[in-house]
């Protein structure tokens, strides 16, 4: 039996974007691609309840990779149910509130971008070159009023560290060369939080690491050679 991935896309109050770039790996891994609740009053413990009871309805081995927001869902939920895991990948991710906003701020200070149009800060030249919509599409399913209760609830004051410091599964750390929204030069730290985390940065990549094919080939390689 091929392992399961479930794909965590970012957010909170998106739907997803992920499966179009990684349902080629149905070949060699049972992907579950869904959309996280929309509510006015949804919180942190509904959508780990959503994500719990996909996670009981699979038999085998169980990998969990959120991209973004959806990064830190995954490590929320792998902190309170890691018996249920085989494997966690991170991908451009924060794992403080704190830390990432004020490094945030001052990588876009430092690059100028303070007052970038959103292409700028989450694409590089390389990946707008393509003519990708992607970020078109993700704000085309945004619920504000999803994002605002969870912001309220949890958003503010989030810090997965010392889950992810609690964790004993194999963590896969992904983060674009070039990311801007979660610093790449704070993602090449996440290590000295947990011994069991490989890095991988994605050269020429933002954060969106797979939108260009060679970054998307190269993370298709890392999952397969570490899960299967």
């Amino acid at each position: 039996m091929e392992p399961t991935i479930i794909f965590l896309h970012g957010g909170p109050g998106f739907q997803d974007y992920l499966k179009p770039f990684f349902e080629d790996l149905g070949n060699d891994f049972e992907c579950v691609f869904y959309d996280q609740v929309h509510g006015p009053e949804i919180k942190i413990e509904n959508l780990l309840l959503q994500l719990d009871e996909i996670i009981r309805s699979i038999p085998g081995k169980i990998i969990l990779l959120g991209h973004s927001w959806g990064a830190v869902l995954a490590t929320e939920y792998a902190g309170r149910n890691q018996s249920k895991l085989s494997g966690l990948v991170l991908m451009s991710t924060g794992l403080t509130d704190k830390h990432w906003k004020d490094e945030y701020y001052k990588e876009l200070e430092d690059l100028g971008l303070e007052n970038a149009e959103l292409e700028k800060i989450f694409l590089t030249p390389e990946e707008v070159a393509l003519g990708e919509t992607i970020l078109d599409k993700v704000w085309d399913t945004f619920s504000e009023e999803t994002f605002n209760s969870i912001k309220q609830s949890y958003l503010g004051k989030y810090d997965v560290t010392p889950l992810l410091k609690s964790l004993k599964i194999p963590i896969i750390n992904i983060y674009g060369e070039k990311d801007v929204r979660f610093p790449a030069r704070v993602s090449k730290t996440f290590g000295s939080f947990n011994s069991n985390m490989i890095d991988f940065q994605i050269s020429n990549a933002g954060h969106f690491p797979f939108l260009l094919e060679a970054g998307r080939m190269q993370i298709y390689k890392i999952l397969k050679e570490n899960f299967l």
